[in-house]
């Protein structure tokens, strides 16, 4: 197995995640991008400052925060995308 398959399946396994989106090209995996709902009781500026590449959806209801979702994207470092021996 791969340093990129691993980092894939340690994603699945964490239980973390609502989906799980593996970006390929040329054949290897470039990125991994995970959807997790996050406690709606954080902070929006502590959840901006926990990864460097995300999107987050905010939903609201009667003026309170109800659920919010983050997709974040991993870059897979040049080193785990090495083809097998």
């Amino acid at each position: 197995m791969t340093p990129s398959e691993i980092q894939v399946l340690e994603m699945i396994r964490s239980k973390r995640f609502l989906s799980i989106k593996v970006i390929i090209k040329n054949g290897e995996v470039d990125a991994i991008e995970g959807l997790e709902r996050l406690d709606t009781g954080e902070r929006i500026i502590d959840m901006l400052k926990q990864h460097d590449f995300q999107n987050l959806e905010i939903k609201q209801s009667n003026g309170k925060i109800v659920c919010v979702n983050r997709i974040f994207r991993k870059k897979v470092s040049p080193l785990a995308k090495t083809k097998r021996s």
